[in-house]
């Protein structure tokens, strides 16, 4: 541990305090922001607060793994103390240390990756490969989330998108995420977001478990309402309260538009369309799929924002469109 003058903030301004801590020049990039009591505290350059911060370590990983195993992957990810290699990493027949393995890229557990499952529920078919579960509490944008991972996918591609939902100001708001698996969206809207009410709906009863220990985890499952099944089904009963409906879902989430547009208040309201579009008709897509709202919803529908999440393939990309109705 390191003594440092300390900044606190508050979860829900965490990611804000730190991006101007870090543009000012007086954050402390060797070691690690902390938990404080209920706030985050920063290491910072000047200050009349002292804290003890634990080091970063900045020893190269990829070193560390070649002396280890005789071809080292490139590149893995990281979900909470868990390693994920990907598919195809090992052939099976290997017999390494696989805990000095692990502990070179800091971590506790070893898993290869593989596909999801291409079923309505998404279903990770992760392999374990050292560690006696798959249950990990990953920290991401001052948030937990709490999952199995053998169970449930977690895309760390949409870093991004996770953090900008939770920049939103959406004091007041009530807001339903139509397809929120373990709470990808649910938990940073609630958490540096300040939603009212989230009314979070998910298929898949291995997301719920993990949703269910995230908001309890993050302290706001006082503030969420889940609702298990087919959104088809559920969202037909959640008809005129909504400020804010998130469609979360690729490669498409158009067979839930209608029910979102039934779901916002009737003065309108905000609906977060994600869909996988190939990049040369991006543009056209836009202005049809504004149409389509205006047309359903018998308002206004206008484009607040085009997001590029990431590349989903070659030539197609997972968007989102902030779409404003009233």
């Amino acid at each position: 541990m390191t003594s440092s003058f300390a900044v606190l903030s508050t979860r829900k301004k965490a990611s804000e305090v730190h991006s101007k801590l870090k543009e000012d020049g007086l954050l402390v990039s060797t070691l690690k922001p902390m938990q404080h009591g209920e706030k985050i505290a920063f290491p910072v350059v000047e200050g009349t607060l002292e804290l003890d911060f634990e080091m970063i370590q900045v020893i190269n990983p990829h070193v560390k793994l070649a002396k280890i195993l005789e071809n080292p992957p490139k590149k893995w990810e990281m979900l909470g103390d868990l390693v994920v290699f990907p598919e195809n990493t090992f052939t099976g027949d290997e017999s390494y240390d696989w805990h000095a393995v692990a502990k070179a890229v800091g971590g506790k557990r070893l898993a290869i990756q593989s596909e999801v499952s291409p079923g309505m529920m998404r279903q990770s078919k992760l392999q374990l490969l050292f560690g006696n579960d798959g249950w990990v509490i990953h920290k991401e944008n001052f948030v937990d989330y709490e999952f199995n991972a053998t169970k449930v996918m977690f895309s760390s591609g949409n870093v991004t998108e996770r953090c900008r939902m939770g920049q939103l100001n959406l004091d007041d708001e009530i807001v339903i995420d139509a397809y929120c698996g373990i709470g990808y969206y649910t938990i940073p809207m609630l958490v540096n977001g300040g939603a009212k009410l989230v009314h979070a709906c998910e298929i898949n009863p291995d997301s719920i478990d993990g949703l269910k220990k995230g908001l309890l985890r993050n302290n706001v499952d006082k503030r969420c309402i889940i609702y298990q099944g087919d959104n088809c089904e559920t969202l037909q009963n959640l008809c005129g309260i909504a400020d804010r409906v998130v469609l979360g879902l690729i490669p498409s989430s158009e067979p839930t538009w209608k029910l979102a547009v039934d779901c916002l208040k009737p003065e309108g309201g905000i609906i977060h369309v994600h869909m996988n579009v190939d990049e040369r008709k991006i543009d056209q897509w836009v202005e049809e799929t504004l149409d389509w709202f205006s047309k359903t919803s018998g308002k206004k529908a206008t484009a607040l924002h085009l997001e590029k999440v990431k590349w989903y393939c070659p030539h197609i990309r997972h968007i989102v469109l902030d779409i404003s109705i009233n």
